[in-house]
């Protein structure tokens, strides 16, 4: 679904927060503000947030969203690695927040470390809300899967592109193996779609809200062979556009064409479905016979890779 655009109340709050901190938007630095209300609320609704909540925001900017998140939750960890706008939240936002901690450095996982430790010092609920910088996407989406356990919900903004590979199932454009990667670990839906005039400046690129959580133990894909699973839907995307018996050939180049064979029925595939028609639930099962059939993980590479 689409967020309606409503820029009445940010437009105006943005522009005055950018001519008192004397700063012009740099499209090199992937700074574009939020200027839609109804956007901003989508974020809170999805984020499911509780006065025990500590938050994770990275990028705050002008702090729309950090001042939204500090009035509902018990803290909020901010990462601004941008001077200028370090200096801004400082002088016109920490003051009347207290409980919102800023740190003009960049986010990755041994910062994430620190407040991983804090909330589980504070028996806090982790989560994290942001507009994520589009640079850092993959690293931020990966780490999320590195820290699955200890982190119970994110709401994150991204590149539409990307949204939709994460968020992609059999079929979908952009279901491929990242889509599967992530889901052996993340459950994730799509909040909204965020058209491009919500921003200030507007963006060349579309973008869209998701939600983040773990699974339950109970949801989580259980190949016998880890090894064999991520091997198999790692190397069998990139001949995504063959049959099946192709793509698996290629993904286990020392197979004999009988072994083939015999692993897709084994497994109850179609031998015309292609890599993108395939569930992960299929993919468990098609390691799990691999495995069973004495497969290693491993290929010759003799064929060439599709782009």
């Amino acid at each position: 679904m689409a967020c309606n655009y409503n820029p009445a109340v940010l437009d105006q709050f943005v522009q005055q927060a950018l001519e008192r901190a004397r700063i012009r938007p740099s499209r090199a630095r992937g700074q574009h503000f939020l200027i839609d209300d109804r956007v901003l609320a989508e974020i809170l609704r999805a984020a499911e947030l509780s006065r025990e909540d500590y938050v994770v925001e990275i990028g705050p900017g002008l702090g729309t969203l950090t001042t939204s998140l500090a009035r509902r939750v018990r803290k909020v960890f901010a990462f601004e690695l941008d001077e200028g706008l370090a200096r801004y939240l400082r002088n016109w936002v920490l003051h009347d927040n207290p409980n919102i901690e800023l740190d003009d450095i960049a986010f990755n996982k041994y910062v994430l470390e620190k407040v991983i430790e804090r909330a589980k010092a504070d028996m806090a609920p982790l989560k994290i809300v942001t507009n994520l910088p589009y640079q850092i996407s993959s690293a931020f989406l990966h780490t999320l899967v590195d820290y699955a356990e200890e982190i119970q919900l994110s709401v994150v903004m991204l590149q539409k592109e990307v949204a939709q590979r994460v968020t992609a199932r059999p079929g979908d454009p952009g279901y491929n193996s990242f889509s599967i990667y992530l889901q052996t670990w993340l459950s994730s839906r799509m909040v909204c779609d965020v058209p491009e005039h919500s921003f200030m400046p507007p963006p060349k690129v579309k973008s869209a809200v998701i939600r983040i959580r773990p699974l339950e133990d109970s949801e989580k894909p259980k190949p016998v062979n880890r090894e064999i699973y991520f091997h198999l839907v790692e190397n069998i995307f990139r001949q995504r556009r063959k049959q099946i018996s192709n793509s698996l050939n290629f993904a286990f180049g020392h197979l004999s064409a009988e072994q083939v064979q015999q692993a897709i029925t084994g497994a109850g595939l179609d031998p015309l479905m292609r890599a993108q028609d395939v569930s992960l639930e299929q993919y468990v099962i098609l390691s799990d016979v691999l495995d069973s059939m004495g497969v290693m993980a491993k290929r010759k590479g003799r064929e060439e890779e599709e782009e």
